[in-house]
């Protein structure tokens, strides 16, 4: 394929909670979602929203072949230009509808490191039901949960074996491989659809400092970790 890239305490409740009645804002024009690949994609109000947010809009994806170079790729200019340390990276994270395509390999964010590796963050090994919507939605957020989170790297980081890199009750899996590869750099991350299937995504943050909520350029900033 072608492409241009390879439970809650109750401070974070109530994070989450002021985050559901907050508004989405207009972005920054470096902040415009962009998307490339020749899935379908549209934010409309079909099919249902993440229970974080009220506007009643969410991301609708759809890939048919795969296997003929289709895929949905999502990303904007600050997110392609992190250039950052791995370790001071924050908001890794999105909610999805369980109901819709979840895979091995996506929904996903892919991040690549400035010496070319290529972590791939699956909502698949970080699955967290949304009890208050009876299972249909999920929450995938890899700088934030200390357990039941993992992902995979390609590369000279890749885990032992081959073998995720995983939350360990105290630390992230974004903390646990940042923490075995201190010298790491982001320089890019972006969201990929490329597995059979339809994809409804919300609350989309690419570490880049904002999260999309309503649209290509509607959403909230992301001030700290706990603020998206």
């Amino acid at each position: 394929m072608n492409r241009v890239f390879a439970g809650f305490v109750l401070v974070a409740l109530a994070a989450l909670a002021l985050a559901a009645t907050a508004p989405a804002a207009r972005l920054a024009d470096n902040q415009r979602l962009t998307f490339e690949g020749t899935g379908a994609h549209v934010w409309n109000t079909k099919g249902g929203d993440s229970p974080h947010d009220r506007n009643n809009r969410a991301l609708y994806m759809r890939v048919i072949d795969p296997n003929a170079g289709q895929y949905v790729a999502a990303y904007s200019k600050r997110s392609l230009n992190i250039a950052t340390d791995a370790e001071a990276v924050t908001n890794l994270s999105f909610e999805y509808k369980r109901t819709r395509h979840v895979g091995a390999g996506a929904p996903r964010i892919s991040v690549e490191f400035q010496n070319g590796d290529v972590a791939y963050l699956s909502a698949f090994y970080c699955d967290h039901s949304m009890a208050v919507t009876g299972g249909v939605w999920g929450r995938a957020d890899f700088t934030r949960f200390q357990n039941n989170c993992a992902f995979y790297v390609l590369g000279e980081t890749a885990g032992p074996g081959g073998l995720p890199y995983a939350a360990d009750g105290t630390r992230t899996a974004w903390e646990v491989y940042t923490d075995a590869h201190p010298d790491q750099i982001v320089e890019r991350a972006y969201y990929v659809a490329d597995e059979t299937g339809q994809y409804r995504i919300d609350r989309l943050s690419l570490g880049a400092g904002v999260m999309y909520t309503a649209g290509n350029q509607r959403g909230k900033v992301c001030t700290t970790e706990a603020s998206c």
